[in-house]
């Protein structure tokens, strides 16, 4: 079925962000109206964000098929996720962000694909802490220090690279300003995180085996070591083969408690911090997206 009613949700403050908004803006009047294509730049209140995108859903008619169309980078995503999940909204990416994960797992690279060709619909599970959803990965330790450690210079210039100066410049860290997290045994690690997408962080993977409508959750976890050990963890990392290390832990569940009661979590490199532990979970198949027909 066809597009009734589109809402665009911007990055508003990349300037470029606006002009393709216009652009898609004036593709869908064309094809449907003016009355049924709305515009919505984001604000600096992300609650205010995620309320304003569930009214629209809330406010489609019984009849309409609603399309919602990001443009942003994941961050923008995972706010528009908490507005369509378990609903009929089907969610467009334009990938405009530094890592833009989710879109490259559906095949998505180019800003202008919804305006070239007629999109395939999909599901995609997500992931969830509570009632806090995440597109790509709730992570702690090492995650939640890497977004102190790229600058704006970094974020603009080395783009998806950003995340990865970032994870060598925390390897020359003091050991005694390096991430602890003792799990419920007693275990330290420096890092945990709990993917339902194959990559995180501009594509570093950490889940290979992911698949779109994924029933579980990858887990990747790096012990506290020495320096020199985690560089062997991170060759494995870059070699997009984290199973193959006998130091990492990988393995797939169905829930996961992460963090402790002295570390945060964040979300998708998100600005949320949930207080440690807390369990994760996949919400199957919980997101309408829509995609160019072949996935990575």
């Amino acid at each position: 079925m066809q597009t009734t009613k589109v809402l665009i949700y911007v990055k508003s403050l990349v300037a470029l962000n606006r002009q393709k908004a216009a652009v898609y803006r004036e593709f869908f009047t064309e094809q449907l109206a003016a009355s049924a294509v709305e515009l919505l730049e984001s604000s600096a209140k992300r609650q205010q964000d995620i309320g304003q995108l569930k009214q629209w859903v809330s406010a489609l008619a019984s009849n309409d098929i609603g399309e919602l169309v990001v443009i942003g980078g994941d961050g923008s995503v995972n706010i528009a996720a908490h507005a369509c999940v378990n609903t009929a909204v089907r969610l467009s990416v334009v990938p405009t962000g530094t890592g833009n994960d989710f879109a490259t797992a559906l095949g998505i690279v180019n800003w202008r694909w919804r305006l070239q060709e007629e999109p395939v619909l999909r599901q995609r599970s997500v992931g969830c802490i509570d009632q806090h959803i995440f597109i790509n990965h709730a992570g702690a330790g090492i995650s939640v220090a890497l977004r102190d450690l790229q600058s704006t210079w970094s974020k603009r210039w080395l783009k998806r690279y950003s995340y990865l100066w970032a994870l060598v410049r925390y390897l020359f860290v003091r050991p005694s300003r390096r991430c602890l997290i003792r799990d419920e045994q007693g275990r330290a690690w420096e890092f945990q995180v709990a993917a339902v997408n194959r990559a995180i962080g501009g594509g570093i993977i950490v889940y290979p085996a992911a698949a779109l409508d994924t029933q579980v959750l990858g887990v990747l976890q790096v012990p506290k070591v020495s320096r020199w050990r985690q560089l062997s963890a991170l060759f494995w990392i870059l070699c997009k083969r984290p199973d193959q290390s006998r130091l990492l832990g990988c393995h797939e569940t169905a829930t996961f408690t992460l963090a402790d009661n002295t570390n945060i979590i964040e979300l998708d490199g998100d600005a949320i911090e949930l207080q440690g532990p807390a369990t994760a979970q996949v919400r199957h198949n919980a997101l309408n997206v829509y995609t160019q027909g072949r996935t990575q």
